[in-house]
């Protein structure tokens, strides 16, 4: 759900993508929480309670923009 020009974060030398599956507006967010593997990740609180009990596998577009994830049952 993030906006496009919000999606990509550097924190001090390394980049990450940012997901949220709860807000649009990666500015509103006060806390994140850092995903290193498989992919450098940053993520909502929220988004991450949703997913955090869940094998995931994130879905990237032909830019390697994150843009979704599926769950892996």
């Amino acid at each position: 759900m993030i906006q496009m020009d919000q999606r990509f974060a550097k924190r001090d030398k390394q980049e990450y993508s940012v997901f949220s599956t709860e807000v649009d507006d990666a500015s509103t967010i006060d806390k994140w929480v850092g995903l290193q593997r498989p992919y450098p990740v940053l993520m909502d609180p929220a988004s991450y309670a949703k997913l955090k009990d869940h094998r995931i596998k994130w879905v990237f577009d032909e830019k390697n923009v994150l843009i979704g994830c599926n769950i892996i049952k």
